[in-house]
């Protein structure tokens, strides 16, 4: 059996973005940019943090856990 961690990490984040257009009206509107938007993380907040294991069964384990169930 292997094993794989999982870090889940939860918070909220402050973010800008920028994003060309030909007019205001368009920019207002949202429609016909020019470009795609980019986004900027300016702050992050981090209120949770989590670690799992979880194990991972090869084929060889499975047939056997399988084998078990069965007796």
């Amino acid at each position: 059996m292997s094993k794989k961690v999982i870090k889940k990490i939860t918070g909220d984040a402050s973010f800008y973005t920028e994003q060309q257009f030909s007019s205001v009206e368009d920019a207002f509107n949202e429609v016909n940019p020019l470009t795609e938007a980019i986004a900027t993380v300016t702050d992050v907040k981090i209120s949770n943090k989590k670690i799992r294991v979880e194990e991972e069964l090869n084929y060889n384990d499975r047939t056997r856990q399988q084998a078990d169930e069965i007796k």
